[in-house]
């Protein structure tokens, strides 16, 4: 199975939906469903793995990510800032104390980093 398909089952059965009333919410055919979910089938594209995020009010980035894709509004974010790939790529040797601190960044009010 693959990680999506694991996740997806699992949601399925944590909100009590059967495979075909999560396809017809979502709008693909059930059959699929349960191929993604035994792994015969690669996940769906993002535009219904956001479905299935809102049908199980569930973080859309985390279902994109399981499914290992890079959400839309990511690629705008990483083509249009040349630092986004340096940092990207130098982001797998951060020890755990640069994350934190990159972390605490990310927390900081925009509008204190203009002052």
């Amino acid at each position: 199975m693959s990680e999506f398909g694991d996740l997806l089952k699992s949601l399925r059965k944590e909100h009590k939906i059967s495979q075909r009333k999560l396809a017809e919410l979502v709008g693909i055919d059930f059959t699929y469903i349960s191929k993604i979910e035994s792994g015969a089938m690669d996940p769906p594209a993002e535009d219904k793995i956001i479905k299935i995020a809102e049908v199980f009010k569930t973080d859309q980035d985390k279902l994109l990510l399981s499914a290992k894709k890079v959400p839309s509004d990511f690629q705008k974010i990483i083509t249009e800032n040349q630092d986004v790939p340096v940092f990207l790529r130098r982001s797998s040797t951060f020890s755990k104390s640069q994350w934190e601190r990159i972390k605490g960044i990310m927390n900081e009010d925009p509008e204190d980093g203009e002052k």
